[in-house]
């Protein structure tokens, strides 16, 4: 199963840190992409929260 595979159907929806872990791409930058709006994400109270299909899709949109 590869990296974009593993994060659709990872379950429930990802942290920032998780999401760093999975990949190259740091947790400081994640959240700049995020609040920048390039990568989706869900605001629940203070957290921030990352959605496993759109993030997938964002992965793909990557990769190319």
């Amino acid at each position: 199963m590869d990296l974009i595979d593993t994060v659709e159907n990872w379950g429930r929806l990802l942290l920032v840190e998780e999401l760093a872990g999975l990949t190259s791409i740091s947790s400081k930058t994640l959240y700049r992409y995020i609040t920048q709006r390039k990568l989706p994400a869900i605001r629940i109270g203070g957290c921030v929260r990352l959605n496993p299909a759109t993030t997938a899709e964002w992965l793909r949109s990557r990769q190319s």
